[in-house]
């Protein structure tokens, strides 16, 4: 989901008031579990669309037999490649969808080609020429497919972000076409599906929302066609990613007597951005187009209106969105949770497929510890997730983690507001903090490895022959096929935002073996704690005789930041200076001493939900939210780390998974928590609750650190 400009924000608001709620259901009806050419059951038999004959003499590839114009019975007259076209295919739902065809620069006779897909972020549209790592894999010999997601572009119906029943069988039609259509294709059979004892040899590559659709296809595909995914800064579970605290961010582990169920928090300011670009990106191709019916049938579906409409009178999503949200995100398939219903105002959704275990496929991860939106987490998981799976015959695939100090980045920074550079520095020199929506993104690298050249890299090993690999990486001057390979089994960490802008640095980065990622820098599991190598570390905010210290919620929070945020210094052992993973803690939001809570929470809780729009998103003595991240003191004033915050909302005691960090302390810095009553990055959403201003917040916390790394 890429970020948008800053004006797009105000769109929101008209497209909001104009949609309203007039048509809650969705504009479509699901699409069946099968496309064309898919068997519903892994055993149905399938006949490859082109014939191929086994080369057994060399077990990493098949020898074709070509059917067409590609490659002529003279294998020294090839057709000329480099072509490239655009396709329209109608969709199993009655819309079109558009693609683009990017031939290899040169096609092998003897073995075929293989092909990528490309998929754009949140908003964005297909390559109508070589973007990225593309040309590099057309040059290198590999077919490029880029898409117009389901909504986007030219492609119709409405945006309803990687369902299952709707993108994932157009994106299963696409695949089909390809093997029906293309004559250059590369079959393996290095992996069956049924019956099938040959398969395309297929990648593909993206990020953001061009990240999920790869997930997505793997989830879905009972042909198992794609061999190599790529996917940088996407989602795992999106109840987490824009509502934390309805997934696994926060959990009630031992409510106290009173408390109530936790509820998310609405990432708002992210919200506000992915609407208005998700209408632009849909509307205005076709609004400029001249298709008259483009209001009707494109945008983003009703039930996401209705899901961020509801989210911003009520201050909370309702449960059966949250649903609806999970059944498009990857943790559906990886996580053991049971299915819950997808209820609307007036509709129910009923997912077209069963929830299962997918199958191991090799993955290179690339999230940003910088990213506001899929954070560190997102990866985290993801990785856990897909390095665990076996098939079989208990084997494993090639899973592969990187970080960067890159994503998606608010573009809300001193930089970009007027007159906010001159208020933030003069507040620096006064011992002031920073007003931080969030900082420009880093280096698009770990360390001195360029993420995408990693990314071409590994398609590259994946998807070709071991000679052909040998000859690309001969006439590449890239380091990553060595570094690649050379770190097989480990995570590679970046660490601060401000080492490697534009030269290398052997200490803006840091390579961990993966054991020690899980055992030691985060949870082994959703919902565990951290094991840490440091003991558990006491945090108690209670208000007492220094205003400072106290926590603030609602209008107060509000008028409190960015200065005066609690702090809660940490002392860091010697030999220690780097805190890099997930922060797991136990955190209990309390009244203040001597304060009792309202003993009819629950019964409030209760109500409110019930009711459509809340009792306009009030929660009467019920609702305080704070903001938790760690900080550390750099000339004098404290910034976040990575600019990552944690939310935490209602009273009682509840398991925090914090968001992911990595930083190394120079010399005379020193680490903190901090706690806001309210920060930009939740633009338009804090505590409404005006009975409780004042909260306590006790609990323990558990934090993933590095021995010295040098300076």
């Amino acid at each position: 989901m890429t970020a948008v400009p800053f004006r797009k924000l105000w769109m929101f608001a008209l497209v909001g008031a104009s949609v309203g709620l007039a048509a809650c259901g969705s504009d479509d009806s699901a699409l069946t579990a099968a496309a064309p050419n898919n068997p519903t059951s892994p055993n149905e038999q399938v006949e490859p669309a082109i014939a191929v004959v086994a080369n057994f003499k060399n077990p990493d590839a098949v020898q074709r037999q070509f059917t067409s114009t590609a490659c002529t019975d003279n294998a020294t007259q090839p057709r000329a490649g480099g072509n490239s076209y655009s396709v329209n295919l109608q969709s199993a739902s009655g819309h079109n969808i558009a693609f683009t065809v990017f031939e290899p620069a040169e096609f092998n006779c003897a073995l075929g080609n293989p092909v990528v897909l490309e998929g754009h972020g949140y908003g964005g549209s297909r390559a109508t020429s070589p973007r990225g790592i593309m040309g590099k894999l057309i040059e290198a010999g590999a077919g490029v497919i880029s898409i117009d997601q389901r909504g986007f572009g030219e492609s119709g119906g409405s945006v309803r972000v990687m369902d299952p029943d709707f993108e994932g069988q157009d994106l299963l039609q696409i695949l089909d076409w390809a093997e029906d259509n293309l004559d250059w294709l590369r079959y393996s059979n290095n992996k069956s599906a049924g019956d099938r004892e040959f398969n395309m040899v297929a990648g593909a590559t993206g990020g953001s929302y061009g990240g999920g659709y790869q997930l997505l296809i793997h989830n879905v595909d009972p042909l198992k066609r794609l061999d190599a995914l790529t996917p940088d800064i996407t989602w795992n579970d999106l109840r987490y990613s824009l509502n934390p605290g309805g997934a696994y961010g926060i959990e009630n582990s031992a409510p106290t007597e009173g408390s109530i169920k936790p509820t998310g928090t609405v990432k708002s300011g992210w919200a506000l951005l992915l609407v208005a670009g998700g209408e632009s990106g849909s509307l205005s191709p076709k609004l400029q187009g001249g298709d008259p019916m483009a209001l009707q049938t494109s945008g983003q579906d009703n039930l996401i209106r209705e899901t961020l409409l509801r989210g911003a009178t009520a201050n909370r999503f309702p449960e059966g969105a949250l649903e609806f949200f999970r059944y498009h995100s990857p943790s559906y398939w990886c996580d053991a949770e049971a299915a819950g219903a997808q209820t609307f105002l007036q509709s129910e959704v009923t997912p077209g497929l069963a929830q299962k275990t997918p199958d191991p496929v090799d993955i290179l991860f690339t999230q940003g510890f910088r990213d506001t939106l899929f954070n560190f987490n997102d990866g985290f998981h993801n990785f856990a997730c897909y390095r665990a799976l076996e098939d079989d015959k208990g084997k494993k695939a090639d899973v592969r983690f990187l970080t960067h100090q890159s994503g998606h980045i608010l573009p809300l920074s001193p930089s970009t507001v007027p007159g906010l550079a001159d208020l933030t520095e003069q507040g620096a020199q006064n011992g002031l903090n920073e007003i931080e929506f969030q900082k420009p993104g880093g280096p698009f690298a770990c360390g001195d490895l360029s993420i995408s050249e990693a990314q071409f890299a590994f398609l590259i090993e994946k998807l070709f022959t071991p000679q052909e690999v040998a000859a690309i990486k001969n006439a590449s001057d890239s380091n990553a096929f060595t570094t690649l390979a050379a770190n097989k089994g480990k995570v590679c960490l970046s660490l601060n935002d401000d080492i490697g802008q534009g030269q290398a640095s052997e200490n803006a980065a840091v390579w961990v073996n993966e054991n020690t990622l899980f055992s030691k820098l985060g949870p082994a599991a959703k919902g565990q704690a951290t094991k840490a190598n440091l003991q558990p570390i006491a945090v108690d905010f209670t208000p007492g005789v220094d205003p400072l210290t106290a926590l603030t919620s609602a209008a107060t929070g509000i008028l409190r930041y960015p200065f005066a945020p609690a702090v809660l210094p940490i002392e860091l052992p010697a030999g220690v200076n780097t805190v890099a993973g997930i922060p797991t803690a136990t955190f209990e939001i309390a009244p203040p001493v001597d304060m009792l809570m309202n003993p009819v929470c629950n019964e409030i809780y209760a109500a409110t939900a019930m009711l459509p729009l809340g009792l306009a998103g009030l929660e009467p003595g019920c609702d305080p939210m704070l903001f938790v991240g760690l900080g550390v003191n750099r000339n004098g004033a404290w910034r976040l780390i990575d600019d990552q915050i944690t939310p935490i909302r209602g009273f009682g005691k509840r398991h925090v998974e914090m968001t992911g960090v990595a930083e190394r302390l120079a010399e005379g810095e020193t680490l903190g928590l901090l706690v806001y009553g309210y920060h930009p990055q939740y633009l338009a959403t804090a505590s409404r609750d005006l009975v409780t201003p004042v909260v306590a917040l006790r609990g323990t916390l558990n934090l993933p650190t590095l021995q010295n790394l040098m300076p």
